[in-house]
């Protein structure tokens, strides 16, 4: 599958596309090449939406190397869900939280500021998000519930935001608000000074849309999504992952990396030049289970070093985190004339 080759005019292609095959980067792209190496197009469309919606077909070759790297074997021979691991009796339905109609998209970044504000940054990746996931539990209800390999099989939603501008700083914050009412404020801890406390979060069940309708949160905390069995999520899988994990030899690429500090409010700050920079394809990746799933997923399938869980065994709550794991991570180049661009 040769995903560079054009199959679409240039003005039909996505900005993200175009951005790559401008500076015609053969190290990042075949980075993605080999992510797809394997990937069966099922329906002749694959590259040409590669092209011209790109963001969820990159989560796709996302997730489809990540299942090679746990060696998990998908058949393709099932239309779908997207990817059926019968061997493990699992399915897992790739989808993202894209921006709302009207709404700067999120490569709409160039000359923007930074967000002033994280409560109402994040409030808009929750809503996306929470409309992402609720499309998925109806797909599987009304589509695949009925389905011989999924029926009695994990199901797995596989999710993450390119909603808007500098989506990928959203982190993990929204997710979870989704998924278990549990938010952050660090608006909040910010303004304070972290004279408040420890950085925890606090109930968030519900919040409003722009139109004051109501979106519940929390959906894992009630048996009303049972159909899912968990939530896999990176933040991090952007072309700032592919630049990681790139043989590019350029210099004045430096990567700004926050991992994980258990000890400490603040993360460990890394910033390092690229030929010094170290990170994997599963850092950020986060696997979030459901306590009421009538499937459960076993947290061994994908348990790494770097993978983060939240996962439940009976009434007992656990959270695999370890000294380390990636938070967010930003990609800095220099250019040759001077000039500075943020890549992530």
């Amino acid at each position: 599958m040769k995903l560079f080759d054009p199959v679409v005019a240039e003005d039909k292609m996505h900005a993200n596309l175009r951005s790559i095959l401008s500076t015609r980067n053969g190290y990042n792209m075949d980075v993605l090449q080999d992510w797809a190496r394997g990937f069966v197009d099922r329906d002749g469309k694959f590259v040409e939406e590669f092209q011209t919606t790109f963001n969820s077909s990159f989560w796709e070759l996302y997730l489809f190397a990540v299942l090679k790297k746990y060696g998990m074997s998908v058949d393709f021979s099932q239309a779908r869900p997207d990817f059926c691991i019968p061997s493990l009796r699992l399915n897992i339905e790739a989808t993202i939280a894209s921006h709302a109609q009207g709404a700067e998209p999120e490569f709409a970044k160039l000359g923007k500021t930074l967000p002033s504000d994280l409560n109402t940054f994040n409030l808009q990746t929750i809503v996306r998000l929470s409309n992402s996931l609720a499309a998925k539990h109806r797909k599987y209800v009304e589509s695949y519930a009925a389905l011989d390999h999924v029926k009695d099989s994990a199901y797995v939603v596989a999710v993450t935001n390119f909603d808007q501008p500098f989506s990928f700083m959203a982190c993990q914050r929204p997710i979870e608000a989704v998924l278990y009412g549990y938010y952050v404020d660090e608006e909040r801890y910010i303004a304070t000074a972290g004279k408040e406390g420890r950085l925890q979060g606090a109930e968030l069940l519900q919040v409003f849309k722009d139109n004051g309708s109501p979106i519940d949160l929390g959906v894992f905390t009630t048996p009303a999504y049972r159909e899912i069995s968990a939530v896999i999520f990176n933040g991090c899988a952007t072309m700032g992952k592919v630049r990681a994990l790139s043989s590019d030899p350029s210099p004045g690429i430096v990567f700004t990396a926050l991992r994980l500090n258990p000890n400490s409010d603040r993360p460990h700050v890394i910033r390092e030049p690229k030929w010094r920079y170290e990170e994997n394809l599963l850092d950020g990746l986060r696997i979030y289970h459901n306590p009421f799933a009538q499937h459960p997923l076993n947290p061994a399938l994908f348990r790494h070093p770097s993978v983060f869980q939240w996962y439940f065994q009976g009434n007992e709550e656990f959270v695999d985190q370890r000294e380390g794991q990636l938070l967010f991570r930003s990609v800095m180049t220099a250019t040759t004339n001077g000039e500075i661009r943020q890549r992530l």
